[in-house]
């Protein structure tokens, strides 16, 4: 029997630091989000969904062929994202999370972190690179009841911490590839 991994783009930050839908800037000529989705599908996940509460990025998620899950409460933080996309994966294996403002995230990294999780036999699996750890990552099964019980403006690094023993980490095959741009000047770096 094989595995089957969803997979759940969150993308329904506020973006206060950037001024505006960081996801809709544009990075080589199309919506930055558009890069997370192109690497998302590169894992041909068996579901893959995108959460917003962004009328633009629900569009372009339909495009890529991904259930649109809207969040209509951002101002309850990451945790309500994170619950919105378990709960639409119950029925999955392992849900692989990744975000949308990692421009230099690369299909080949998302790869290497899914063939790495099903070989390991480990109950997580997260990247990372010289400077960021954690996102994207994959969380089995037996870890959905602790990533519903997250509350506030906090993603799933605390699961990740409290799991070292279960936990794998594989290294990105590029540099700086977990690099977020939650500002313009941000985007303005990763660009150089």
């Amino acid at each position: 029997m094989s595995m089957k991994l969803g997979a759940v783009l969150l993308a329904a930050g506020s973006s206060t630091r950037f001024g505006s839908n960081k996801l809709l800037a544009d990075y080589g000529g199309r919506p930055l989000v558009c890069r997370a989705l192109e690497a998302m599908h590169a894992v041909f996940p068996a579901k893959a969904c995108v959460v917003t509460g962004c009328a633009e990025v629900a569009a372009l998620a339909e495009e890529y062929g991904c259930q649109v899950i809207v969040n209509s409460c951002p101002e309850l933080g990451q945790s309500h994202s994170i619950h919105l996309g378990v709960q639409a994966m119950l029925e999955m294996d392992a849900i692989l999370f990744l975000v949308g403002d990692q421009p230099l995230l690369r299909a080949e990294s998302l790869l290497l972190l899914t063939k790495s999780y099903l070989s390991a036999g480990k109950g997580i699996a997260c990247l990372r690179d010289q400077t960021h750890m954690g996102n994207p990552a994959i969380f089995g099964a037996k870890h959905y009841p602790e990533l519903l019980a997250l509350s506030g403006d906090r993603g799933a690094k605390g699961v990740l911490r409290a799991h070292d023993k279960d936990l794998l980490v594989v290294r990105a095959i590029g540099a700086n590839e977990l690099s977020d741009a939650d500002t313009p000047q941000m985007l303005d770096q990763i660009r150089i």
